[in-house]
């Protein structure tokens, strides 16, 4: 049964929203009107990003972060539903969530894998230096109720250093891979009087020969759906694999799910145009139960004037 529990941060919704809304390769136009709120029952409108450039400002040039930001603010709605991967910990997330809830139109609150995720190994804070990384799930907290979360730890090969052997859950390590632990959450649409759930997951990279295990990583983010059930299922993040690596993109689909940047370009397999990180498209966004989408899109850097993430966010209007 669901439990109504605290809710964490707000604000985060109405800028990420707008930003990955209109990023979506075009497909809203760049002189929309400044984001709302989206109030209708219908549908939710649904960012993701991998943001381990985002935060702290004093990287980089100080301003990679916040042009997305810029950008969704004049788009013409906020997100309803943003997932993110290598956020540090619960400290920044917080300081996201109450970015984004000054930024944009929206309050915004958030879930985490980890609070306090592992050392990476690293000394430095910015960009893939990130020392600690984890997934979250940031929502509109003045249009969702949160109600329940599960984890669960991504799988890799059972000898990771050789890509040998069967898929285990990949445990932290002197260099942790506290990123690999993913996080689902069941909110109450309180618009739509719907249940949604949605799973922000950061599969295993090349490293640790992750994309050999991606079917078992799909299998089991379905497995999380499962249990926390919801009219809608909706599972983004970084896979860190191809489609076409384990089959896993047709396994996704035999379990029901749609890929809306697939759908729009007219096969799993899209352009350079939908590419997430450099030459490869690893970062979806997957939908079970809904109704179709509309605005699917790659938000590429040339709408948001220069890199803001090592990463490409991806975003869609996904409909109940």
């Amino acid at each position: 049964m669901s439990i109504r529990s605290n809710r964490v941060l707000r604000g985060v919704v109405a800028v990420l929203t707008t930003a990955l809304t209109t990023a979506a390769v075009g497909v809203v136009s760049a002189t929309a009107a400044s984001a709302a709120v989206n109030t209708s029952p219908g549908f939710l409108v649904v960012y993701n990003n991998n943001i381990e450039n985002w935060l702290p400002s004093s990287c980089a040039d100080g301003k990679i972060w916040d042009r997305l930001v810029t950008y969704i603010k004049g788009r013409p709605l906020s997100p309803d539903i943003f997932t993110v991967q290598q956020v540090s910990n619960q400290a920044q997330l917080n300081t996201l969530t109450q970015y984004l809830s000054d930024q944009l139109p929206g309050t915004y609150a958030g879930q985490i894998a980890i609070a306090e995720p592992g050392s990476m190994g690293y000394t430095s804070t910015c960009g893939k230096m990130k020392n600690q990384q984890s997934n979250a799930v940031i929502y509109r907290s003045d249009r969702f109720t949160y109600e329940a979360a599960t984890r669960w730890r991504s799988d890799a090969p059972e000898n990771y250093n050789a890509g040998t052997g069967p898929c285990l859950n990949l445990e932290p390590t002197t260099t942790s891979q506290d990123r690999v632990h993913n996080i689902a959450i069941r909110l109450h649409d309180n618009i739509a009087n719907q249940d949604v759930s949605v799973a922000s997951i950061h599969w295993p990279t090349n490293t640790w020969y992750g994309p050999k295990c991606a079917a078992e990583n799909i299998k089991e983010a379905d497995e999380a759906m499962g249990r926390l059930g919801g009219d809608l299922k909706i599972v983004a993040g970084d896979a860190n694999a191809e489609p076409d690596d384990a089959d896993w993109w047709n396994d996704a689909k035999a379990y029901g799910y749609r890929d809306p940047i697939a759908e729009k370009c007219g096969s799993r397999n899209c352009s350079s145009a939908h590419d997430t990180l450099g030459s490869r498209r690893i970062d979806f966004l997957l939908v079970k139960s809904g109704n179709g989408f509309n605005n699917a899109g790659t938000i590429s850097t040339s709408l948001t004037g220069g890199e803001y993430s090592d990463h490409l966010a991806v975003a869609s209007y996904v409909n109940y």
